[in-house]
């Protein structure tokens, strides 16, 4: 195997492993598939009922699609670009916070379709001594919004390092909610069958180069 290549793969598996975003991936979250093993299937019903995310973008969406999509929207005003360039999309929340507040946004890809999509949620008031519009503050009037959105039945996880995480899988999809830092919330909602593929591929590659799996 090319060596490049295999530092990818072991960077891939890192990810895999140590992203907040897809944390509940290992022994955690099997045994919470163990418990409800139908929240892990894939039938077509069940993957058409839980793909969506927001503005019409879903899981699994085209990467062509997507930006087509985003030019719509930029053009119904409903999105610009955010800091960052073209690879940070924002969109201002006028009404349905105590203060408005910026969402931020933007896909991983895998095989030019949408596998994740982490999102960011800050007051724009946001500043150091603004503390009553610190992330901490939003994050409870965050999680109130997604139960309206997704549904109410987010679990709460508290992880050692990042602390209080809500989480919430429904077929296929996967929505994690977590403090990110002092000025943002974090959302990412995840393809659990895209991510399930992955992993099961690097350890596969791992077999055939002869070292363990972890």
């Amino acid at each position: 195997m090319n060596l490049n290549y295999k530092n990818q793969r072991r960077s891939l598996y890192r990810l895999l492993k140590n992203n907040i975003s897809i944390v509940f991936i290992t022994g955690w979250l099997i045994s919470i598939q163990a418990c409800d093993s139908s929240s892990f299937r894939f039938g077509e019903d069940k993957i058409s009922q839980t793909d969506s995310l927001f503005f019409g973008i879903h899981l699994g969406m085209a990467q062509k699609d997507f930006f087509d999509h985003c030019t719509e929207l930029n053009k119904q005003q409903m999105i610009t670009q955010g800091p960052g360039g073209n690879t940070n999309v924002e969109h201002r929340i006028k009404n349905e916070f105590d203060n408005e507040v910026s969402m931020r946004f933007f896909p991983t890809f895998i095989d030019n379709k949408i596998f994740e999509m982490p999102v960011t949620y800050s007051y724009i008031a946001w500043a150091p001594w603004n503390k009553q519009y610190w992330a901490d503050s939003l994050l409870g009037k965050v999680l109130v919004k997604y139960k309206e959105w997704y549904g109410d039945d987010f679990k709460l996880l508290n992880h050692p390092t990042q602390g209080k995480v809500y989480y919430k899988i429904d077929g296929k999809r996967r929505i994690n909610l977590f403090i990110k830092d002092e000025q943002f919330v974090q959302a990412v909602f995840t393809d659990l069958k895209v991510e399930k593929r992955l992993k099961e591929e690097f350890e596969e590659s791992l077999k055939k180069e002869g070292e363990p799996v972890d």
